[in-house]
């Protein structure tokens, strides 16, 4: 699984931040108006926290599974072996 990486994420939002910057202080007719850059800004990491919370969910999930995994794996193993010898 691939995940997005933090410095990655920092560094658009500071070149988004940089941009509107460059915009508002210049007389150049951008297409993208700062207020449009802003609501970017805030809608890019309003998407990388959900992205990080359901990155923590499913971290939680695959170690309960690993978890309930090894439990049932334990008890298992010792039964699955005394049938065998019983068995023969």
């Amino acid at each position: 699984m691939q995940g997005i990486e933090p410095k990655i994420h920092t560094s658009l939002i500071e070149r988004m931040k940089y941009y509107s910057d460059l915009i508002k202080n210049s007389e150049y007719n951008s297409c993208i108006d700062p207020e449009d850059a802003h609501e970017m800004i805030t809608e890019l990491n309003e998407l990388y926290e959900d992205y990080l919370n359901k990155k923590r969910n499913l971290e939680k999930s695959i170690k309960k599974y690993r978890e309930f995994y090894q439990g049932q794996q334990k008890l298992l193993t010792p039964r699955i072996r005394q049938l065998k010898k019983t068995g023969k």
